[in-house]
């Protein structure tokens, strides 16, 4: 997945030929179950009783490094500081005087008005020693920019996508802990392998990436910044934010995640929820759920006509393990799972 780069320019067919191994990778590595934890607070059984998943944006999660960009502020600086050197605009100038034009990648991310401006004033200089001031002023203003708007542009990135958090394990201790009001709510189990055939307009469903060192994604960063600056560049990668929404580091291994990411376009400053369609095929109720809100749920999974089962605890297990039954099994004899 960090390898596949998909520029801005390419069409809707390019895209999905440079993304064909992500998509059959995950076709391939897809369990038949996914599991939700949710608490049993009213929004989650809305969202039940409706069918709906809703997806938030990452900076509400607990983990402030979740979805975090990594960028090279150094290497980034150290660039601004050779373009702008009067050396390399002297050389620059000789490189254009010869009739040679600026490198395609430059091209292909700077607009061409602002190229051809700069190409002109630079050919025009007869002195570089009146102009060294104002190349020195710009350079420090430029790296005074980048060191104040790099940490807000990095926050920032996490609310372009809207996230829902699943699991491949429905019988974790912890995950039922964290996530799951300490056993006293529910978990759903969906099937998303339909959606690999007919998938959600602009949702993606993909495992979470755990690695020990956080995606960077300079370029990325260095596209958002000239954006900001209404210097109207190319993305050099348009699925930078959705790379980034997928990694995770290896402490959260355990949790063995799905992600379902809206990469709907939304504006930074709406940190609504997104609300996307999906109906669950079973349910499982905490070991701790109030009886009066496991009746309520149990009435809305009669109406869907899902499975139900129940989570508890087996006193004469000799391991620390989180048990279901079917919902109602009144136990005789040997436990049952």
């Amino acid at each position: 997945m960090d390898s596949v780069v998909v520029p801005e320019s390419v069409s809707e067919e390019e895209i999905k030929k440079i993304t064909y191994p992500i998509s059959e990778a995950i076709s391939q590595m897809m369990p038949p179950s996914l599991f939700r934890c949710r608490r049993c607070d009213v929004d989650s059984i809305v969202a039940f009783k409706n069918d709906i998943i809703y997806a938030g944006t990452a900076d509400k999660f607990n983990d402030p490094y979740d979805t975090l960009v990594r960028y090279d502020l150094e290497t980034l600086e150290e660039g601004v500081n050779r373009v702008m050197s009067r050396e390399s605009l002297e050389q620059l100038k000789m490189w254009f005087a010869q009739g040679n034009d600026f490198p395609e990648g430059v091209k292909q991310v700077l607009p061409e008005e602002l190229i051809g401006a700069f190409r002109e004033k630079l050919l025009s200089l007869e002195d570089f020693s009146d102009f060294e001031p104002r190349i020195e002023e710009t350079r420090r203003t430029i790296i005074s920019l980048m060191r104040a708007l790099f940490p807000v542009l990095a926050e920032e990135s996490k609310m372009y996508c809207r996230i829902a958090c699943f699991s491949e394990s429905v019988d974790s201790i912890l995950m039922w802990s964290h996530y799951a009001d300490s056993h006293k709510g529910f978990v759903l189990e969906y099937d998303f392998r339909p959606t690999l055939k007919n998938p959600i307009k602009h949702v993606l469903i993909s495992p979470v990436v755990y690695d020990g060192e956080r995606m960077d994604v300079s370029s990325y960063i260095a596209w958002e910044f000239l954006h900001l600056l209404k210097i109207d560049s190319k993305n050099p990668d348009i699925a930078s934010h959705l790379k980034v929404a997928l990694h995770k580091s290896l402490a959260w291994a355990y949790e063995k995640e799905w992600r379902l990411v809206d990469y709907t376009f939304h504006n930074i400053s709406d940190r609504t929820v997104s609300a996307i369609p999906y109906k669950p095929k079973a349910i499982y109720y905490g070991a701790r759920m109030d009886e009066g809100k496991k009746g309520l749920l149990h009435g809305i999974a009669q109406e869907k006509g899902i499975r139900e089962y129940e989570m508890y605890i087996d006193y004469s297990s000799p391991v620390y393990e989180v048990k279901y039954r079917p919902y109602g099994q009144v136990m005789t004899g040997d436990t049952l799972r």
